[in-house]
């Protein structure tokens, strides 16, 4: 597990038995956290995946990221002064966490400088990918962001998907992607669309 790789294991487990976590199990389409509740755990993704989004006050639904095991969930939020998730996750297939108090990663942190590394990384990884992220729907149009798609996962094979995770109606993506077909940059195969 990238979190904890190379740290001291005798710390980590010490640590561990003298403060509780839990291992959960949730199924496909489970809420695991709610935007705006209390965040004072370190979830961490041990098998299957998640969604990542931001729900407005609207209803107004938008995918940040799809993350798969072995991740880390909440890394920025558990030491935050607000203590809140920001986004809601959702089981985006079985999947299973060990959700570990904050008291518990302070204390590996304070007592294993590798530990404390790793935990650097994967929040300045998450704040990086955030920022691409933010750069992809602020400041380009949604052909781009097809575009953007399609070079990091191969194509669209599902349109309601994509969609969701590009944070659009699907009439608006279908509409694009047409545009896009009609252009020639884009052509229709049995595995979806993909570059001409």
């Amino acid at each position: 597990m990238p979190l904890f790789k190379g740290g001291n294991k005798d710390i980590i487990e010490k640590i561990m038995h003298d403060f509780p976590s839990r291992y959960v199990h949730y199924k496909k389409g489970d809420t695991i956290a709610m935007q705006g509740n209390v965040c004072r755990s370190l979830y961490i993704l041990c098998e299957g995946s998640v969604y990542a989004k931001m729900i407005s006050e609207e209803g107004k639904e938008f995918t940040l990221d799809t993350l798969s095991a072995p991740d880390v969930l909440a890394s920025s939020f558990i030491f935050s002064s607000e203590g809140i998730f920001p986004i809601t996750i959702l089981a985006n297939s079985n999947c299973s966490l060990w959700i570990v108090n904050r008291e518990s990663i302070l204390r590996i942190i304070e007592e294993d400088s590798l530990v404390l590394r790793n935990y650097l990384t994967v929040i300045s990884d998450h704040s990086m990918f955030l920022s691409k992220r933010l750069n992809e729907f602020a400041l380009q149009t949604l052909s781009s962001r097809i575009i953007s798609y399609i070079e990091q996962n191969g194509g669209i094979q599902n349109l309601q998907e994509a969609a969701f995770i590009l944070g659009v109606a699907r009439p608006s993506l279908s509409r694009a992607i047409l545009q896009l077909v009609d252009q020639g940059i884009l052509k229709k195969e049995n595995k979806g669309y993909i570059f001409s």
